[in-house]
C-alpha cells in the first residue's frame, strides 16, 4: 500500500505542475514537458494496484450464441493409442449439447483427458465416429497450455497479438484485469509471472476464443480458492456447454450437473452428486459396498 500511495502522490503532483506551468515561461514549460513524459512512462509501465479483496475478481466467458442440437455426437467409438495397445474406450455412445454440465471422474489413466482430446479432434477414434456441428467452437484448457505462451511478451502484448480486433490498449487492460492481472503484471514479461498468474493469462485467452463448449482439464492447478470461486461463477454464468476433468471436488460440486465415471473402457453416469461419489470411493477403500447403486449402461 505504501508504494501505491507514493505513486498516487507523485501522479497528483506532476499533473498539478503540468496544469500550472505547462503554458508558462520557456523554462517552466520545459520542466512541465519533462514531468509529462515521466508521467507517461509511469502509466505505460503499469502502476501499483490498490490492495483489494480477491472477491473483486470477475472472470467472464463472453456470450457464445445458440446452435441447435446435437452439438457433438459420439457414435460407437472405440479408441486405443496403438494397434496392439490396450483399449481405452470400447463402443461409446452419447451426445453433448450447450446445456451439458458434466464432470469426468475415475481412476488415473482411465482416459478422462483422452476423451476430451477425442471430442476436440486432437485424437481420432480407432473405430466409430464423432460428429460435430459445423459451427461449434471448442475451447480446451489443459495442463500444458502455459507452454504455448510467448514468455517474452507481456500479458497485454500477448492478448493484443492474439486478438488484433481489439485496438485499444485500455480496453484490453480491462479485459485482462477481470482475470486478476493488474498493474505491472499486465506489462511484465510473462516469464516473470507466477504459475497462477500464467494460468490467468491462459484463461483470459481461452475465454476470448468465444467458444460454445468449454473442455477444462485440471483448470485449478496453481489457483487459490478465491480465484477458483471466480472461475466457478463464470462457468455457471456461461451460456454454452462444459466438460470438466478435475481432482477438485469442491469445484465439481459448484459447477457440474452430472457426474460421468470413466472406468473399464466405458463411461457411466453416476446417479448422485460428487459428494456421494466421494463417499463411494471411501467405501471401496475400506472394502464396503457403496450405499448408492450405479448405472452400468453407457451415458
Amino acid at each position: 500500500m505504501k508504494r501505491f500511495h507514493w505513486e498516487q502522490d507523485q501522479i497528483a503532483h506532476m499533473k498539478n505542475y503540468i496544469a500550472r506551468f505547462g503554458h508558462g515561461s520557456a523554462k517552466l514549460a520545459r520542466q512541465a514537458q519533462s514531468k509529462e513524459k515521466t508521467l507517461q512512462k509511469m502509466m505505460a509501465s503499469g502502476l501499483t494496484e490498490r490492495v483489494v479483496s480477491d472477491k473483486t475478481l470477475s472472470f467472464y466467458f463472453p456470450p457464445c450464441g445458440k446452435i441447435p442440437p446435437p452439438v457433438i455426437m459420439v457414435q460407437n467409438v472405440s479408441f486405443k493409442y496403438t494397434k496392439d495397445g490396450p483399449c481405452i474406450y470400447n463402443n461409446l455412445e452419447f451426445g453433448i449439447d450447450l446445456d451439458t454440465r458434466v464432470a469426468l471422474v475415475g481412476p488415473n489413466g482411465a482416459g478422462k483427458s483422452t476423451l476430451l482430446k477425442l471430442l476436440t479432434g486432437e485424437l481420432l477414434p480407432t473405430d466409430g465416429m464423432i460428429r460435430k456441428h459445423s459451427h461449434v467452437k471448442i475451447g480446451r484448457y489443459h495442463q500444458h497450455l502455459q507452454e504455448q505462451l510467448d514468455l517474452d511478451l507481456s500479458p497485454l502484448e500477448y492478448m493484443m497479438k492474439c486478438y488484433p480486433e481489439i485496438k485499444e490498449k485500455e480496453e484490453m487492460r480491462k479485459i485482462i484485469g477481470r482475470y486478476g492481472l493488474t498493474g505491472k503484471q499486465q506489462v511484465s514479461p510473462i516469464r516473470n509471472l507466477s504459475d497462477g498468474q500464467k494460468c490467468r493469462v491462459c484463461l483470459a485467452w481461452l475465454a476470448w476464443q468465444n467458444p460454445h463448449m468449454l473442455f477444462l482439464d485440471e483448470p485449478t492447478n496453481h489457483l487459490d480458492i478465491e480465484t477458483i470461486d471466480a472461475l466457478a461463477d463464470a462457468i455457471n454464468e456461461f451460456e454454452g456447454g462444459m466438460m470438466l476433468v478435475s481432482h477438485d471436488f469442491r469445484l465439481i460440486q459448484q459447477v457440474a450437473q452430472e457426474i460421468w465415471v470413466c472406468e473399464k473402457q466405458t463411461i457411466t453416469k453416476w446417479p448422485g452428486d460428487i459428494l456421494a461419489y466421494k463417499e463411494h470411493l471411501k467405501s471401496k477403500l475400506v472394502g464396503e459396498e457403496p450405499q448408492l447403486p450405479r448405472r452400468t449402461h453407457n451415458v
